[in-house]
């Protein structure tokens, strides 16, 4: 570590030890590590123009920035004219940014200029007077927090053609927007664009001005920003913009001090399937090759839905029942699955059961074959997906409900045939589909649009599973991967 980058990182410390929690949270402000900022300096392509225009949106101290232009004077780069834009609202860290950039440019020809404007107001705004100016190098690590959908941030990137409801993803596209033709853009920010409905105008905007060069994993989110308690799971982006799209550099790393970084290159069909209309962005790990089976029947293919458990038992305190008992239904939590079996009713702090009454008739589901998945997992949990059963057998009633914090799969409300929820069962379970989930979503929350878009076998290939399952006295990863595995080798 150089003396600047040293410098730069004990101050760093500084801010995060004696700024309020409160003061960050409402500026979306946590400064990126030295050692991650070196690192995303380094995924630039070494550059031989004459005139380099650097933005770094949200500068902070200028770490980025900082890191950018020690590699420009280590490698000589031969530039002649070397601009420095940065921004950032908070005046505070006006004279230590520009403190900061100026050590960093001592003896190299160079101007800077900083701005404790609102960076999408500069960058969205001139559009209107077709006066905007722009960066052959944006080096960003953006805020992070919702934006109003009657915000000015939002009518501003309205002006741009993108509608997104988050500042992270705001910040990149007015990045993108700013970004001359051929330029590059490396950006440290959260995993949660890559998939939902929530960003998809979002990755379209992205997907149709920029290739996508290259993406960096990092094993846990706890370690990129651990001081600051960041629970967003991030990820390093390159892109360039208006270049053609050609294969995608996948980095992983365990650690966030990147001394050990696995890297691969996959076609781009890998990262955004052609026939996805979502655009989802999978990420798949290096060197992890899960199968080479690839599945695209859809839910509806399959002629099944799913929904979010109804019940949100605060609302309805008043009708939550220890025990169940005659005037009741059941009422299932996420407790009462475990080891992939319905454990109903169970002792315990939850509820069993929900009283007979009106407003819950309307959420009630008919004896059945269902399948539950649980909405919430860790990510350091071993699965994603953990899927349970419900059978025909289940309830001494004839109708059950089910909680918020369940997702579960149905035909049209009711339950399907006892093969396909089985197959389904099976297949949901298997290391394949967890690692093709990890691929899919970078969330903990196993949510319903992510299961609804996600990729199944076909309808036969599920029942066959379930066939074989039906035979099984006890369920297991072996033998849910036995199953899936010979499945598998029977249908090639």
């Amino acid at each position: 570590m150089t003396t600047m980058e040293y410098n730069l990182e004990n101050e760093r410390n500084n801010h995060i030890q004696h700024i309020g929690e409160e003061h960050k949270k409402a500026l979306g402000q946590y400064f990126t590590p030295v050692k991650i900022s070196r690192f995303m300096a380094s995924m630039f392509p070494k550059s031989f123009q004459k005139s380099i225009r650097i933005l770094d949106p949200g500068a902070g101290i200028g770490i980025l920035a900082c890191c950018l232009i020690e590699r420009i004077k280590n490698e000589k780069w031969p530039i002649l004219d070397l601009e420095i834009q940065a921004y950032d609202i908070d005046i505070d860290l006006t004279g230590p940014l520009r403190k900061n950039l100026k050590l960093a440019t001592l003896g190299i020809a160079s101007s800077i200029q900083i701005s404790s404007n609102n960076f999408l107001e500069s960058a969205c705004q001139p559009i209107l007077f077709d006066d905007i100016k722009k960066y052959t190098h944006v080096i960003m690590n953006p805020p992070y927090a919702k934006i109003n959908s009657k915000s000015n941030e939002r009518l501003l990137l309205r002006n741009i053609g993108v509608e997104t409801g988050n500042l992270y993803s705001g910040f990149l596209a007015a990045a993108i927007h700013v970004t001359e033709e051929l330029g590059h853009i490396v950006a440290i920010i959260p995993r949660s664009f890559c998939n939902g409905v929530y960003f998809k105008p979002f990755r379209q905007y992205l997907l149709e001005r920029c290739c996508i060069e290259q993406i960096h994993l990092f094993e846990s989110r706890k370690d990129t920003f651990k001081e600051e308690s960041v629970l967003q799971e991030n990820i390093i982006i390159h892109l360039q913009k208006g270049a053609q799209q050609k294969e995608v550099l996948i980095s992983y790393s365990s650690k966030s001090n990147l001394e050990k970084i696995e890297k691969q290159y996959f076609p781009f069909s890998k990262i955004v399937n052609p026939k996805d209309i979502s655009q989802v962005i999978n990420i798949p790990i290096p060197g992890k090759q899960i199968s080479k089976v690839d599945f695209y029947t859809t839910l509806i293919e399959l002629g099944l839905s799913i929904s979010t458990g109804p019940i949100v038992d605060f609302r309805m305190r008043d009708l939550l029942q220890a025990e169940f008992r005659k005037g009741t239904y059941p009422l299932l939590y996420p407790t009462h699955f475990k080891d992939f079996k319905l454990n109903w009713p169970k002792t315990g702090k939850k509820p069993n059961a929900i009283l007979e009454d009106p407003s819950v008739k309307k959420h009630l589901f008919p004896s059945g074959y269902y399948v539950v998945v649980k909405r919430f997992s860790s990510k350091e949990e071993p699965r994603r997906i953990v899927a349970s059963i419900i059978t025909e057998e289940s309830f001494p009633t004839e109708f059950f409900t089910i909680e918020n914090h369940l997702n579960f799969f149905h035909f049209n409300k009711q339950g399907f045939e006892k093969e396909l929820a089985y197959g389904l069962f099976v297949y949901l379970n298997t290391s394949y589909a967890d690692e093709l989930f990890r691929i899919f979503s970078g969330h903990t929350q196993v949510n319903a649009t992510d299961l609804k878009n996600f990729n199944y076998p076909a309808r036969n290939f599920l029942i066959g599973m379930g066939k074989v399952a039906l035979n099984q006295d006890d369920f297991n990863q072996a033998i849910f991967d036995m199953i899936f595995q010979k499945a598998v080798k029977s249908n090639d």
